[in-house]
Formats: structure tokens, C-alpha cells, sequence
């Protein structure tokens, strides 16, 4: 496993100017207005947002941020100054005049609105949709698991994307959600760039070295979703204090770039398909190797870390088929390099999409 002191000093190459954005789009406050009758529910879904998988530390970060606005229908108003209003009703009716009447206005201020029907689903939702038009509109028990993780949490996300590292932080109901989302999207960089480089490599003027740039390109990328999990978990926006998480779990992206070089060495345009999946794969390793030590505060054992590599390694094969397909085919330079008398200039390789993953 890599020494803090080594690990340091990746954080140390890339804290200047690329750490304090992530951090400042973390810890800045997303405003959230619930509005509605308590015994509508709408206290229960504004304790609901700081469930959590493990018992809240004292210094976790939402205890110190501002939870959410929790308005009475007769004060709707002051929701107009949040980013996102959640609407809270219990009862199979229509709306009355006042709820339509705040509801147009903050249709007419172009605030994101999502309408929480809180009652078991029934077949008639359908008749809610028109009176809620520019709404999105929920249907379930808030005080239900299932239908927050599955339903609220994904609907809240899909409004405010720009906003779900501060979301997570604020309210730890988010926070799985977000946190397998930023190891999906890296993983899925990982293995696009890697792809795109192995491309490169078949066509001889833009030979990029898979061994080189993947300790500069995926390194980082693991080391940026390693801060973002520990900051989207409430936990400190030092960088200093996400060693141990990375010393934890980034020694294990050495080892899968090891055995990528053993699979496809030096040889330009030879294993791309399986250079990719291992990229994806392994980034996802390292990615849920920091998540359960960030959950857990306990060492990762290398054999979970293998546990979440081989989960993953089916997926990455999937899409650097996928990749392959959508590719273009590699086209030799349309100009040549000088070439010494008696040489023959190298035919270019052919590109990888006949190429087969084994494992």
C-alpha cells in the first residue's frame, strides 16, 4: 500500500486549484421550504431528511448547517424564498382556493415545486396531475423508507442536480443516493478516458502511453471522489483529513493498475477493451472501498475491496463493449512522417473492436 506521505503528496499536486470548488459547492446552504400542516405530515418528512445509515457524529456537518423552512399553509409565502418547495398534503381532495392560489404563484416566480400526496398510492393519481400541473407530484407515506429512497430522494435530485453535494451534506438522506452517483460518474470517466486513450495508441502519431497517463489522469480522479464522498458525509473540508480515507483504499487502485499493465504492457493498441474495464472497475473498487470507511471509520480489508472490484468488472466490460460499437474506426494519418531509405513505415494497427475480454 502507497505511504501517507506518497498519498499526500497527490492531494498536495491538485488542492490549489481544484479542492476549494468542490469544497465551496459543498458546504454552501440549499434552501428547502416544507410546506404544510404538521399532521399533513410535513414535520415528519422535514425529520425524515437527517436519516441516516449510522448514528450522526457531534461534528457532523448538518448539525451546523440550517435545516429546512417548515411553513404553515397561512405563511406560504415565505417559501418564495427557497430553491425548492415541497408541498405536503394528506387528504384525497381537490385543492382548496388558498392552496391554488399559492400554488399559481409560485408557478408564476418559476420556483421548482415538487407536491408530496402523503397517503398509501392509489390508482387515482393520474386526477392530481392536472390540478398540480408544473408541479412534480409524489404519491407515498413520507414516514416510509421506501418511498423517500426510491421515490422523494431521486425526484428531489433529478430538480437540483447543481446542487447535490450541498444537498447530501445538508441532509443526510441524500447521501447514499449522491454517493453512488459520484462513484458511477468516475468510474465511468475512468474508463472513457482510458478508452479514449487506447484509441490514441492504435494510430502511431498519437501514441499515449497507458502507463503514464493513468498515474497523472485516474489517480486524480479517484483522489477528487474520495474528498467528495468524505465531504457529501458531513465530514471535515480539509484535505489533510481524507488521508487516511485515501491511504485506505487508494493503495488498491496501485494494485489494479499493476495488473492492467500486465494485461496490456507497453504493446500500443493491444487490450483497450480490457484496459477499460479494469479502469472502471477498479476506480469503482477504490470509490466504495472510501465510502464503507467513511461509513465505518475501520480499516478496509483488501479482500472487500477485490469484492467490490470483481462486482464491477461485468459492468465495465459491458460498456467498454458499448464504447467499442460507437467508436469510429481508426484511420491511419493522412500524413506521413520522413522515412530513411530502405525502411518500410509501419502498417497502423487495426482498431479494437473485434477484441474480446476474458475473465
Amino acid at each position: 500500500m502507497s505511504s501517507l506521505t506518497e498519498i499526500g503528496n497527490v492531494f498536495k499536486t491538485i488542492r490549489e486549484i481544484d479542492l476549494q470548488a468542490i469544497a465551496d459547492e459543498a458546504t454552501r446552504q440549499t434552501w428547502l421550504a416544507i410546506v404544510g400542516d404538521e399532521n399533513a405530515g410535513a414535520r415528519d418528512l422535514a425529520t425524515a431528511l437527517y436519516l441516516s445509515p449510522r448514528p450522526l457524529p457531534p461534528d457532523d456537518a448538518s448539525r451546523a448547517m440550517a435545516g429546512p423552512i417548515l411553513i404553515p399553509l397561512d405563511r406560504a409565502s415565505m417559501g418564495e424564498r427557497a430553491e425548492l418547495i415541497i408541498f405536503v398534503l394528506n387528504e384525497r381532495r381537490a385543492a382548496s382556493d388558498a392552496e391554488r392560489e399559492i400554488f399559481q404563484k409560485w408557478i408564476a416566480a418559476n420556483k421548482k415545486i415538487i407536491v408530496v400526496l402523503n397517503q398509501e398510492p392509489t390508482e387515482t393519481l393520474a386526477l392530481s396531475l392536472g390540478e398540480w400541473a408544473g408541479a412534480r407530484v409524489l404519491e407515498g407515506q413520507v414516514v416510509k423508507r421506501e418511498f423517500l429512497e426510491k421515490q422523494f430522494v431521486p425526484a428531489v435530485l433529478q430538480l437540483m442536480p447543481e446542487n447535490k453535494l450541498s444537498l447530501a451534506r445538508n441532509f443526510p438522506l441524500f447521501r447514499y443516493a449522491v454517493a453512488m452517483e459520484i462513484i458511477n460518474e468516475t468510474s465511468v470517466a475512468n474508463a472513457g478516458y482510458s478508452f479514449s486513450t487506447g484509441i490514441a495508441e492504435i494510430v502511431p502519431v498519437l501514441n499515449i502511453p497507458f502507463n503514464v497517463a493513468d498515474m497523472v489522469i485516474l489517480t486524480k480522479a479517484q483522489a477528487f471522489m474520495v474528498y467528495r464522498l468524505g465531504l457529501i458525509l458531513g465530514l471535515s473540508t480539509r484535505w489533510q483529513d481524507h488521508l487516511a480515507a485515501f491511504g485506505s483504499t487508494i493503495g488498491f487502485g496501485f494494485v489494479w493498475r499493476t495488473l492492467a499493465r500486465q494485461l496490456v504492457g507497453l504493446i500500443p493498441g493491444l487490450g483497450v477493451l480490457s484496459k477499460t474495464a479494469i479502469a472502471y472497475a477498479g476506480t469503482y473498487a477504490v470509490g466504495r472501498g472510501a465510502l464503507e470507511w467513511y461509513n465505518t471509520g475501520r480499516q478496509v480489508r483488501r479482500a472487500e475491496v477485490e469484492r467490490f472490484f470483481r462486482e464491477a468488472l461485468e459492468r465495465g466490460k459491458t460498456l467498454a463493449r458499448g464504447l467499442a460499437e460507437k467508436a469510429p474506426k481508426a484511420q491511419a494519418p493522412k500524413f506521413s512522417l520522413p522515412q530513411r531509405r530502405g525502411r518500410r513505415q509501419p502498417k497502423p494497427l487495426a482498431p479494437p473492436t473485434g477484441e474480446t475480454i476474458e475473465g
